[in-house]
């Protein structure tokens, strides 16, 4: 009995690091210098680390001033990708739509807001068929 408690309590342990080590691994940085929106948080200019929250959601936290937002995401693979963030850049505000750690890994595509889909649409009445402009911030 002693010994299966002991091999049980060292199993939850590993596990524990296992589980620690694999959320330090999916950890990401990047240094926004513009305000953005994600879904319907609006985040200012700073130093920002992504991290996962499940397999279909991301943290975005800014810890100088704790601005902080949850997003759903679509994991997509693409084989050519460095580690970026990609923004929509829609009459001058600009929304996070993607996340791509680096070559060979799934990346994460947020889906756009009510916000952007909107501005967007006024957008395109207002200048025509132009997509919005899209800008890229290297993950540290």
């Amino acid at each position: 009995m002693k010994r299966n408690l002991i091999g049980i309590l060292s199993l939850v342990v590993m596990s524990l690091m296992l589980n620690a080590a694999a959320q330090a691994q999916s950890a990401a940085q990047a240094n926004v210098p513009f305000a953005f929106s994600v879904g319907s948080a609006q985040l200012p200019a700073g130093t920002y680390v992504i991290t996962t929250a499940g397999m279909s959601a991301i943290e975005i936290r800014n810890g100088q001033t704790g601005a902080c937002a949850l997003s759903l995401v679509r994991r997509e693979h693409q084989s050519k990708s460095g580690a970026k963030l990609v923004f929509h850049h829609v009459a001058g505000q600009y929304f996070l739509a993607e996340i791509w750690r680096g070559t060979g890994t799934n990346g994460m595509v947020i889906a756009p807001s009510k916000q952007e889909r909107s501005l967007e649409k006024e957008w395109r009445l207002a200048t025509g068929p132009s997509k919005s402009e899209q800008v890229l911030i290297a993950l540290n």
